[in-house]
């Protein structure tokens, strides 16, 4: 009995038919790979059963089921299961799960053309510095919904995020979410890209909807200076090294950046989590009057600029008429 079909009979209590397996090199038509993760494989593929082109990821049978087995007894919904859920306009819509005739899970999502954020963060090019607070904004309007559908991410970084062609982001890998429940909030688990762990995760002790304000706060710092909050490391034994001594401030490495999206950024980083901001939606809803403001400023400015060019029109008219 697999892994998966364990999971169905204790779930529901009584033994379920097993899943028809799906041999995905017959179903789909694999392009190539788009992405690997530390625990599975994507691919850009048709659909050959409905025509559509699609991501194809495939989980690693062996590693999953080491993830898994740290919630034996918990019930914890499978990625495919939680990704299945979700419903918003920032996150990859994932329309099928399954297990592969290897007994491998897969998910199957809609493509996203575009770039993936990480590559953004290290251009900084003009993209970046024109839709930087929209992309922000919209991160943590994904992440908010997340929350409000009883989930921890666990795993907010640049590299778990997408932006399309309409410059709207995608939230694109669920692997290490779980539920917003006492039986996961306890210390031990320090799953997650190392340089976003939250001090409280790191240092072993209970965890919240809050580390993921942190991991947030750090994946827009990134998004202004290319860099992180502390000098980058590769371990968690390396992140403790340096947890307890404050992030370099945003205003050192980016002068002239916003006030306002400063100290709303490094609130997010604070080592206490009752320093930071207490929810995501408190921290977006701080950036959207960031950017109202910054839109009015912009539109008073051209304005000005635009005034002394019309009135130098008409002196030059008025000049006319008279000869």
């Amino acid at each position: 009995m697999s892994l998966f079909d364990r999971k169905r009979r204790t779930k529901t209590g009584t033994k379920q038919p097993p899943q028809e397996r799906v041999d995905i090199r017959q179903r789909f038509d694999l392009q190539g790979r788009v992405g690997q993760g530390s625990m599975s494989k994507v691919w850009k593929a048709v659909d050959l059963k409905t025509g559509s082109r699609v991501a194809l990821k495939v989980l690693d049978r062996e590693k999953t089921r080491r993830f898994e087995a740290r919630f034996e007894g918990l019930n914890k919904p499978s990625e495919g299961e939680i990704a299945l859920s979700l419903r918003h306009p920032y996150i990859v819509r994932t329309r099928e799960i399954g297990i592969t005739t290897d007994d491998e899970p897969f998910l199957v999502m809609d493509y996203v053309d575009g770039s993936g954020l990480s590559l953004l963060v290290d251009l900084q090019g003009e993209r970046m510095k024109k839709y930087r607070t929209r992309y922000m904004i919209q991160i943590g309007e994904a992440l908010a919904y997340m929350h409000s559908q009883g989930w921890i991410h666990r795993d907010l970084c640049p590299r778990n995020i997408l932006v399309n062609e309409e410059n709207n982001v995608q939230l694109i890998d669920f692997g290490l979410v779980v539920p917003d429940r006492p039986d996961f909030r306890k210390p031990g688990n320090r799953t997650g890209t190392a340089n976003y762990l939250a001090p409280e995760l790191i240092m072993r002790r209970p965890t919240d909807q809050r580390i993921d304000v942190f991991a947030y706060a750090v994946t827009c710092f990134e998004m202004y200076t290319k860099r992180h909050p502390w000098e980058a490391a590769m371990t968690i034994d390396a992140v403790v090294q340096h947890i307890n001594s404050p992030p370099v401030q945003i205003t050192e490495l980016v002068p002239k950046i916003d006030s306002q999206i400063a100290q709303t950024i490094m609130k997010g980083l604070e080592r206490n989590p009752d320093d930071r901001w207490q929810t995501v939606t408190e921290m977006v809803e701080e950036l959207r009057t960031c950017e109202k403001r910054l839109v009015e400023v912009t539109r008073r400015v051209l304005q000005q600029n635009r005034r002394p060019a019309e009135s130098g029109s008409r002196k030059s008219a008025k000049k006319q008429d008279r000869s």
